[in-house]
C-alpha cells in the first residue's frame, strides 16, 4: 500500500488568455491503507487533485510523493501513471461495449501480457469476491447498472493496485443502488487494505465510507480531518453547507444576545458584533421537553415534505426561514414553538469563519 504526500502543490490551467488555479498550494497527507475522501462542489478542483495523484496531470508547482519516492514535481511527471500501480473507477464506468465482462476485467492484465492461466485465475477470483462471477460472459448492455459498477470496480482491482481512485463512482446510481454500492466498496477496501481515495460532491459518500476527508472549495483545501469532526466543527459556513443542510441567520451579538430578523435569543458565547448563526435542522426541537434548549420563538409552518423516513419541515418567522427534521408531519399554517440544542449552534464571523459554538 502507499502513503501520498502533497507539498505545496499548485495546478494551473491556461485556457486562452485565462489562467485558472485548479489546486492552490495544497499540503496533504493520505496514510497507507486509509480510505480518504475529497469533498467539494463542481469545479472545485477535486477531480484535478485525483488526476495529479494518478499521474494524469503534472503539478505546476510543488512536489508529490508516494511513500518516500518523488513521483511528480514542478511541472513534470517523474513516475508515469502506468508505473504507479493505480486502479481507477470513473463516474461513467467506461466499460468497452464490444467486450464481455470477463474481457473488460482482464484488459489491464492483457496490457501487462500476463500469462493466460494467471489471468484467468485473477479475473475469476476478483469476480467471485464482488459477486459477479455468473455474468462474466455477458456484455455490458446485458447487465444492470449495479453490475456494471461492479465490473468497473473489478477491472480496477484485478491488477492488485497499491492505490484505488474513485471519481464520483455512485452518481449514476439510484438511491438504493448507491447504498448497496457503498457497502460493497467499503467491504472490499477493508478486506484488501488498499489505500483508497474517493472524490465526490455528495456528503453521504463521505459519511458512509471514509476515515478522513478534505473539503476543497475553489482550489483551496479548506479543512482536513475526521468527517464527523468537520461536520460538528466546520472551518467556515461554506464547509458547513457542503457537509449537510444548515440554517444560516445573519445578525448581531451584543452581551451574548443574538438578534436578527425574526430571532432574538440569549447565547452562551463570547462572540460579539456582526455574525452568522448556523443551526443544523436535526438540532431543532418542537416544544421544550428536553433539557439544555434555547428558545427560538414561534414559527409558522410553510410546507412539509417526506424524505428518507422523516419529515423536512420549512417554517418562517418574520423574514427568517428555518428548516428542521421531524418524525411527525405538520400542516401548513400551524404555529410551532421551536427550540435549539445548546452547544450545537455554530457562530461564524462576517467572513464566514467559525469563531465558536453556542
Amino acid at each position: 500500500m502507499v502513503k501520498i504526500v502533497f507539498e505545496s502543490v499548485t495546478k494551473v490551467f491556461k485556457r486562452g488568455s485565462n489562467i485558472v488555479e485548479a489546486v492552490k498550494d495544497a499540503n496533504l497527507q493520505i496514510n497507507s491503507g486509509e480510505f480518504f475522501g475529497i469533498l467539494g462542489p463542481s469545479g472545485s478542483g477535486k477531480t484535478t487533485t485525483l488526476r495529479l495523484i494518478a499521474g494524469l496531470e503534472e503539478p505546476t508547482k510543488g512536489k508529490i510523493y508516494f511513500n518516500e519516492e518523488l513521483v511528480a514535481a514542478d511541472g513534470q511527471v517523474i513516475v508515469p501513471v502506468e508505473k504507479r500501480n493505480v486502479g481507477l473507477v470513473f463516474q461513467t464506468w467506461a466499460l468497452y461495449p464490444h467486450m464481455t465482462c470477463f474481457d473488460n476485467i482482464a484488459f489491464p492484465l492483457r496490457v501487462k501480457k500476463l500469462a493466460q492461466s494467471d489471468l484467468d485465475e485473477r479475473v475469476n477470483k476478483i469476480a467471485k469476491t464482488l459477486g459477479i462471477d455468473e455474468i462474466l460472459y455477458k456484455y455490458p448492455r446485458e447487465i444492470s447498472g449495479g453490475q456494471q459498477q461492479r465490473v468497473s470496480l473489478a477491472r480496477a482491482l484485478v491488477k492488485d493496485p497499491s492505490l484505488l481512485l474513485l471519481d464520483e463512482p455512485f452518481s449514476n446510481l439510484d438511491a438504493l443502488m448507491r447504498d448497496t454500492a457503498r457497502a460493497l466498496v467499503r467491504e472490499v477496501q477493508q478486506k484488501l487494505g488498499v489505500t483508497t481515495i474517493i472524490v465526490s460532491h455528495d456528503p453521504a459518500d463521505m459519511f458512509a465510507l471514509v476515515e478522513k476527508a478534505a473539503v476543497i472549495v475553489g482550489g483551496n483545501f479548506k479543512q482536513i480531518g475526521a468527517i464527523n469532526d468537520i461536520y460538528e466543527r466546520p472551518a467556515d459556513s461554506k464547509v458547513a453547507s457542503l457537509l449537510g443542510e444548515v440554517n444560516l441567520f445573519e445578525g448581531e451579538i451584543s452581551a451574548g444576545r443574538f438578534s436578527s430578523s425574526g430571532l432574538s435569543l440569549q447565547l452562551d458565547t463570547k462572540a460579539s458584533g456582526k455574525v452568522i448563526l448556523g443551526l443544523r435542522p436535526e438540532d431543532v426541537r418542537v416544544g421544550s421537553t428536553e433539557p439544555d434548549l434555547v428558545h427560538l420563538g414561534k414559527f409558522t409552518v410553510l410546507v412539509g415534505s417526506y424524505q428518507g423516513g422523516a419529515f423536512r419541515i420549512t417554517t418562517k418567522k418574520d423574514s427568517s426561514l428555518l428548516v428542521f427534521i421531524s418524525d411527525v408531519p405538520y400542516k401548513a399554517g400551524e404555529t410551532l414553538d421551536l427550540y435549539a440544542k445548546k452547544g450545537h449552534m455554530k457562530v461564524f464571523d462576517q467572513a464566514g469563519e467559525l469563531v465558536g459554538a453556542a
